[in-house]
C-alpha cells in the first residue's frame, strides 16, 4: 500500500484552476430501492443529485502511528468525471456520524457499521479496509439524500477542500465530547453545577418510571416506542430464521464438498470399469454377473456430481448473503439509528424538565426568602431576593427555549419516522422477493445436478446438463461462471 500526502488537496485541474464544489451535494428526497435493497439516486444523476464514490484507500505512517485515508470522489454522474475529490480517515466518517446526531437531533442518522481491530496487521488486513470503505461510502450515500440533513454544517466542513477548514471544525467540536451545558444564560460556575445535579436528578427519576411533562405529542411518542419496540421484537425473530436459511447453503457445500472428496478417495481404491479380472483375484472363471456393466454413474462420477453441487451451493450463498444477509443486518442497523433519534429526542425532554425544576427550586427560594423579609427585613435578604428572581427569570426564558427546541426535535421525529415505517416496509418486501429469486435460480441448477445421479439422467435431457423441455430457459442446468471457477 502506498503512501500519500494527506494535506495534499485533490481539486486542481490539469489546466491549474479548481474545481471545488460550492457546498456539500445537494439532498434530494428518499429514493427507492433497487433489486440490490440499494438506494436509487445515490449516483444515477437524476434529479440534481450527485455521484459519491469512496475509493483508493492508501495508509499514512507505520507502526501505531498508521491510519488510513479514503478518497471520496464527486461526480455529476456515475460515468461522468470526477469534478471534485477530498481524503477523509475513518475516524473522520465517524465524527461526521456524531456532529450530525448533535446538529440534527430526531434525524435517524444511517449507522456506520464500527469493527474494532486492536491489532495493526488487522487493522490494515485488506478485508477490514474493504468492509469500512463499503461502509462509509452506503453512509455517504444515505446522508446525501436525506431530506433531514440538507445544510448541516458538519457535511460542509467534511466536503471542505480545504484541510485548515476541516480541522478546525473536528478541534471545535472533538469526537468524544464530554458534558455539554444546556443552560446557556447562566454565567456563574456555581449554577452551572446546581444545573447538572438537577438534571442528574430527573434523570434518576426517570431511572425510576418517574413520567417525565410531557408536550402534547406525548401520547404519540409512546405509539412510536411502542412500534420501535415491537418492530426490533420481530425483525430480531426473523433475521434469526432468515440467516439460518441463508447458512443451510454454506454448510450443505462444506458437506457436499467433503463428501465427493471422500468419493473421490474410494473410487482410487477400487474402480469396477477400470479393473481386470487379475484385479478381481477370481480368474477367468469368475461369476458373469461381474462383468455386466452397472446402469448407476461410477464413483468419480458421483464425486464430481458432488463438486458441482457443492460448487452451486457456495455461490448462493454468497448471493443470498449479498441480497438477504446484509439488507437484514441493514434493517436491524436501522432500528437501533431509530433508538438513536428517539433517545436525542428524550435527551431533549429531559433538559426541559430540568429547567421546569429549577423554576420549582427557585420559586420555592424566592417564596422562603420573601417571608423572612417579611418578619426580618434586611439588606442582604433583599439583594438574595433580587438575585434568585434573576435566575427564576432565567430559568423561565431557558424552559421556553428548551421547549421549543423539545418540539422541533418532536416534530423531527415524527417525520422520520413515517419515512421509515414506509421504507422497513419496502426493504423487507423486496428483501424475501431477492430470496425467492435466488432459490428459483439455483434451485434449477441443483435439480440438474441431482438428476444426473439417477439412472439415465431422470427426466433430464439434452447435452452438456441442459434441461429438455420446452418451458426451459436459455441458461436452466448451466453451472454459473463462479460455480465452475469453485469446481476448477
Amino acid at each position: 500500500m502506498s503512501t500519500i500526502d494527506p494535506n495534499a488537496e485533490l481539486f486542481d485541474t490539469p489546466d491549474g484552476g479548481s474545481s471545488v464544489p460550492s457546498g456539500p451535494p445537494p439532498s434530494s428526497p428518499p429514493p427507492t430501492l433497487d433489486e440490490n435493497n440499494t438506494p436509487v439516486g445515490g449516483g444515477g444523476g437524476g434529479g440534481g443529485t450527485l455521484h459519491l464514490s469512496v475509493t483508493d484507500p492508501q495508509q499514512i505512517g507505520e507502526g501505531r502511528n498508521a491510519h488510513t485515508f479514503y478518497r471520496i470522489d464527486v461526480r455529476p454522474n456515475q460515468y461522468a468525471d470526477t469534478i471534485a475529490s477530498v481524503r477523509r480517515r475513518y475516524s473522520d466518517f465517524r465524527w461526521l456520524f456524531q456532529r450530525l446526531q448533535e446538529e440534527r437531533p430526531g434525524a435517524i442518522i444511517p449507522i456506520i457499521p464500527h469493527t474494532k481491530a486492536f491489532q495493526i496487521e488487522k487493522r490494515f488486513s485488506e478485508e477490514l479496509i474493504e468492509e469500512r470503505r463499503v461502509s462509509c461510502e452506503t453512509f455517504l450515500r444515505r446522508v446525501q439524500i436525506h431530506p433531514e440533513l440538507e445544510g448541516a454544517a458538519s457535511i460542509s466542513s467534511f466536503f471542505s477542500p480545504d484541510a485548515e477548514v476541516f480541522e478546525q471544525a473536528k478541534k471545535d467540536h472533538p469526537e468524544m465530547e464530554g458534558f455539554i451545558s444546556e443552560d446557556g444564560t447562566t454565567s456563574s460556575a456555581k449554577e452551572k453545577v446546581k444545573h447538572f445535579f438537577v438534571k442528574a436528578g430527573i434523570k434518576a427519576k426517570v431511572a425510576r418510571g418517574v413520567d417525565l411533562e410531557e408536550t402534547p405529542d406525548g401520547a404519540q411518542v409512546d405509539e412510536v416506542e411502542q412500534y420501535l419496540s415491537a418492530l426490533e421484537t420481530h425483525v430480531k425473530a426473523l433475521a434469526k430464521a432468515t440467516l439460518y436459511l441463508v447458512d443451510v447453503s454454506k454448510d450443505t457445500s462444506t458437506n457436499m464438498h467433503e463428501l465427493g472428496q471422500s468419493l473421490f478417495g474410494l473410487h482410487q481404491t477400487y474402480d469396477p470399469d477400470t479393473a481386470t479380472s487379475e484385479d478381481d483375484g477370481s480368474g477367468s472363471s469368475s461369476n458373469n454377473n461381474s462383468n455386466v456393466k452397472s446402469k448407476n454413474p461410477s464413483l468419480k462420477t458421483i464425486s464430481n456430481i458432488f463438486a458441482s453441487l457443492s460448487a452451486i451451493n457456495k455461490v448462493k450463498y454468497d448471493d443470498n448473503y449479498a441480497k438477504v444477509s446484509k439488507p437484514i443486518h441493514d434493517i436491524q442497523d436501522s432500528i437501533k439509528a431509530a433508538r438513536i433519534a428517539l433517545k436525542r429526542r428524550k435527551d431533549h425532554a429531559i433538559t426541559y424538565n430540568t429547567f421546569l425544576q429549577q423554576i420549582k427550586n427557585r420559586k420555592a427560594t424566592l417564596e422562603k426568602l420573601n417571608q423572612k423579609n417579611a418578619t426580618s427585613p434586611q439588606a442582604t435578604t433583599e439583594n438574595q431576593i433580587v438575585s434568585t428572581q434573576q435566575l427564576l427569570d432565567e430559568s423561565n426564558r431557558a424552559s421556553k427555549v428548551a421547549l421549543a427546541a423539545l418540539e422541533k426535535v418532536t416534530q423531527r421525529v415524527f417525520r422520520e419516522m413515517d419515512r421509515f415505517k414506509h421504507s422497513v416496509d419496502a426493504e423487507m418486501r423486496l428483501l424475501y422477493v431477492n430470496h425467492a429469486r435466488v432459490q428459483v435460480d439455483y434451485s434449477r441448477q441443483l435439480d440438474v445436478e441431482w438428476n444426473k445421479l439417477l439412472p439415465n439422467g431422470g427426466d433430464v435431457g439434452g447435452v452438456n446438463g441442459r434441461v429438455g423441455g420446452s418451458g426451459s430457459g436459455a441458461d436452466d442446468g448451466v453451472l454459473s461462471k463462479e460455480a465452475e471457477m469453485l469446481m476448477i
